[in-house]
Formats: C-alpha cells, structure tokens, sequence
C-alpha cells in the first residue's frame, strides 16, 4: 500500500553566508526539506504551499518535480518568494526572514487533506497568516487514520507575537501523535523549565510521541511515561541545515512504511526502531552542504533502511 504524506508549510530561498564571507541561494524551507525527504524516501508527497512566478520561484517549482514532491496549490502566485537569510559558523545556521506579503503564506484553506495517512504542520507555516490558521484548521479536520505531525521548529526572529504564538502550538498538542522539538525550540516555548519537564507538558497537552533533539548528543524520546535514548554515531558534519526536517521526514517514511499506525506509538520497540532509522537519514544530510536529504540508494548499505532498497520487497519485515 502506498502512503500519502501532506506538508503544510512554507517553501522559500535560503540565501547562505559562509564563514568566508561567500554566499549561495539555495531552496529550502523546514517544510519544502521535509517533503523532499519523503519523496527521496519513495513517498508519496504533496506539499500545501504558495509558490512564487518568480525565477526563485521557478526553481523550487523544478525542485520539487524533480525529487517528485507534489505542488498542492500549483498556480503560481505574483507575490515573491520567501527568503531566509542563513549565517553559517562552525557549521551551526543563525535564520534571518524576509516573510511579508511573499507567495509562501499565501495558503488560506486546505479542506481537501482529510484522506492523507500523515500531516506535517510546523516552523514558519504556524507563525504567518493565513498558513498559520489554515495548518490549524486541517490538523482539526484530520482523519481519525491520519498521524499529525508538529514539529514547531521555533523561529524566535519571526514570531512577532510569542504568546499567540506558544497558544497555537499548545492547541495542536491534543491531536498531534508526534511532536518533535530541539532545544532551542523548548527553550522558546518554555523558557522557565528545563528541556525534560518541557516535554513533559507537550505530552500532558496531548502529545503521544515527544522527540527531543539536542544536535550530536543522543536523542531523547518520551514513550508513555518512558524515556529512550537513542545514541547518535559520529558524523562529519558540513552544515546543520535541514537536519530535523529529515529527521521528521525520515521516521514518517519508516512508520507509515511498517503499516503502523497512531496508536503503535506507545510501544517504545517500534520508537526505537523507527528513531534509529530517521537518525541515519538526518545524519547523511548533515554530510552535505546545505538541504539536501539522501536519496534511496544513497542508503542501500544501511540495515534500516534495508526493506526500501529498490530489489527488495515492499511489505517490510516486523521492526
């Protein structure tokens, strides 16, 4: 069975400034990142974002046919395309967004995702109108069938208003089967407490599955009243860049590709799994400059992903 995955959230240029002073425009957005992932991956993936006519626009529009990401709202749209402008020292990405009346946003209903088997909503498609509303709206009408991903991915230099802000994400908890936050990101969300009481109150709020990231440090997911750590193996890390958006994307592909489902998300057997799988796909990405999740073959040695390699059967084996 074949799995579609929806992913609301913006598409934009990240126009990367090296150490050195040298600068790149590259595609990008957490959103974009994820759905490149996924249809790298073999899934299916329609991406709810406005694409710009512009010629950066035109770009993410060969993108993502290219890598077989799906355009749910294909008209283009006049307004420009989103830009973020990305620092790069010691490897690590400072964002700075250009996010007025450009074409990302520009997304006020998507009535038509009841049917998908996953939702994304996150980073910027919950700060700006009228995505932020929209990405509400679908995670409420979700079907009971579908797993809600969120992944806030906290933008403190876009986020004019925190508390509206913090409100929305707190009110995504009670239907959102996954929650995935980094460090910076509960430090936004919850400046008072620490990472693992923050978590902790993602999960009363609603939350099923609370994954926390904290960059090479091992992974922490709270199962149930459980936590796993999940060591992450060295890596030569070029940049950061679209490093949780593949994480997210990476363990979507797993999960949905082993039929399971929301409520198998409270057996920390299948967490785990799927987690060390996703830690794989994340780490690949941040071998390469910028962006740019592996593609299928790119892990045909790897046993995870072993069950998706392109001779092998498509019914994988019990994780």
């Amino acid at each position: 069975m074949v799995s579609e995955v929806a992913v609301i959230g913006e598409n934009l240029v990240d126009l990367i400034v090296g150490e050195d002073g040298s600068t790149q425009a590259v595609v990008g957005g957490g959103p974009l990142n994820v759905a490149r992932t996924v249809a790298r991956l073999g899934g299916q993936v329609r991406l709810v974002s406005g694409v710009s006519s512009d010629v950066f626009g035109r770009r993410i529009r060969d993108l993502a046919a290219a890598d077989g990401v799906v355009l749910a709202r294909p008209a283009a749209t006049s307004q420009p395309t989103t830009m973020a402008v990305v620092e790069l020292t010691h490897g690590d990405a400072q964002y700075h967004f250009h996010l007025r009346d450009t074409a990302a946003f520009s997304v006020s209903e998507v009535s038509d995702l009841r049917g998908v088997d996953a939702l994304y909503v996150g980073t910027l498609g919950l700060v700006v109108s009228p995505m932020a509303e929209a990405s509400v709206d679908a995670v409420r009408d979700a079907s009971p069938h579908t797993l809600v991903v969120l992944d806030p991915n906290c933008r403190p230099q876009a986020t004019a208003d925190r508390g509206a802000y913090v409100s929305r994400v707190m009110g995504i908890c009670p239907r959102a089967d996954v929650v995935k936050v980094s460090l910076d990101d509960v430090a936004f969300l919850f400046p008072e407490i620490t990472p693992t009481e923050a978590a902790t109150e993602l999960q009363r709020a609603g939350a099923t599955l609370v994954v926390l990231s904290d960059g090479p440090a091992p992974l922490r997911a709270l199962v149930g009243s459980e936590w796993l750590e999940i060591p992450v193996p060295p890596t030569k890390v070029v940049d950061t860049v679209g490093a949780g958006d593949s994480l997210v994307g990476a363990f979507v592909v797993w999960w949905l590709g082993h039929d399971l489902t929301r409520s198998d998300l409270v057996t920390s057997h299948f967490v785990d799994a799927g987690l060390r799988a996703a830690i794989e796909v994340s780490r690949r990405t941040c071998m390469v400059a910028g962006a740019e999740p592996p593609h299928l073959n790119d892990l045909a040695n790897e046993p995870t992903w072993s069950w998706l390699r392109p001779a092998s059967s498509t019914t994988p084996s019990t994780p």
